[in-house]
């Protein structure tokens, strides 16, 4: 009785496996357009804004900030005028409640 190797050892053995071939694209014709809806674009704006609000220039911040540990050092914060809690709080409401 001759008994043969079940499975194979070396790197020709087994299924070739296929190479991808280049997918011939399609040429466009003279009728293809494409249309965006006015909700679309407005969304589009709007993600364009809010990529531009979170895009700060640090050197402003951080000289602002400087400014206001400054002042703070100094005690021109301890009381804080009604003006100033109103602009805070109209801040706090303009990023929570946009719209």
């Amino acid at each position: 009785m001759i008994i043969d190797k079940v499975g194979g050892v070396g790197p020709n053995y087994g299924p070739k496996k296929n190479e991808p071939t280049a997918r011939a694209e399609t040429p466009l014709r003279a009728g293809d357009a494409v249309t965006i809806s006015a909700e679309g674009a407005r969304a589009a704006e709007a993600a364009r804004v809010a990529k531009a609000a979170l895009q700060t220039e640090e050197p402003d911040r951080a000289e602002r900030l400087r400014d206001i540990k400054e002042r703070v050092a100094r005690g021109e914060y301890d009381a804080v005028s009604d003006e100033q809690a109103n602009r805070v709080a109209e801040s706090l409401l303009g990023v929570f409640f946009r719209g």
